[in-house]
């Protein structure tokens, strides 16, 4: 949702930071049941039972939130790739929908990205499928990883789309790196920068200011990702029930592929079911 208020996470002292005001969020969106705004939780193991059994009543209900981030991972991930100090990197909260963000003076992003690049796992796997080439656009759009009805294996297939995904990385990086250079030398925020304190202190445009605060390239890997793959390597390599053509003649929409058998993939071990 456009509006994520952040909840839990460890304070700067590294303790938990949730208490009865956290208790009371959740409690009220179990109340009143509305879809924005919406909660992202900071989940840590010093997290305290009472508030995690709030969050999972929250999600038991199907309000759809709140998102769980894992403190435990991103806290070192905001020091390792941003830089972020370990106290500042403790205070992060939800640019966005997502992007975990410090709300410091000198972390905290200066602009917001909504045309960041993004690139979606699931798209990957169809790739893999025909060899780079997308139905959907008719276009040749990734490289040749070779006829996936000749791998042998499941890691072949696992390989061919890794192929892709790094492959869309490295496109999408390097135009997004373009799109924010254009940004910032052309398309300035006055607005932006007159009420940001760094900006007002150094006296520099808001969009150059990234170097510890640039969140934008997206990676969208769905549980439909995990979902997909796990059926390719039970139904297809595993237990050999389908072959890859009749895969492929299913996902084309061609006669003679899966037809009638959608069962089967459906029936397949499945993301957050213990499978």
């Amino acid at each position: 949702g456009p509006w994520v208020w952040t909840l839990g996470g460890l304070d700067e002292e590294g303790n938990d930071a949730c208490n009865d005001l956290t208790d009371c969020y959740l409690e009220a969106a179990l109340i009143s049941r509305v879809s924005d705004p919406t909660f992202g939780f900071r989940y840590s193991t010093k997290t305290r039972p009472e508030t995690l059994r709030r969050v999972f009543e929250c999600i038991r209900h199907g309000l759809g939130y709140p998102s769980i981030r894992n403190d435990d991972v991103l806290i070192p991930n905001l020091m390792h790739w941003f830089g972020h100090p370990l106290e500042e990197a403790r205070r992060w909260v939800h640019q966005a929908c997502m992007a975990p963000a410090p709300d410091t003076k000198w972390a905290a992003p200066p602009i917001r990205y909504p045309n960041a690049s993004m690139y979606g796992a699931s798209l990957a796997i169809n790739l893999a499928l025909f060899d780079g080439f997308s139905a959907q656009s008719g276009l040749q759009v990734g490289k040749k990883t070779g006829d996936s009805s000749k791998f042998e294996t499941f890691e072949d297939f696992y390989n061919a789309w890794y192929e892709h995904m790094k492959d869309a990385f490295e496109w999408a990086t390097s135009l997004e790196h373009r799109n924010r250079q254009v940004e910032a030398l052309y398309y300035p925020k006055p607005m932006t920068s007159a009420i940001y304190e760094r900006c007002v202190e150094t006296g520099q445009n808001s969009a150059l200011c990234k170097e510890r605060s640039s969140l934008w390239y997206t990676l969208f890997s769905f549980s439909e990702t995990g979902d997909c793959m796990a059926a390719i390597k039970k139904l297809i390599y595993e237990d050999k029930k389908y072959t890859m053509d009749q895969l492929k003649g299913g996902v084309a929409g061609e006669l003679g592929g899966l037809r009638g058998h959608e069962d089967g993939f459906c029936a397949a071990p499945k993301w957050g079911n213990d499978d």
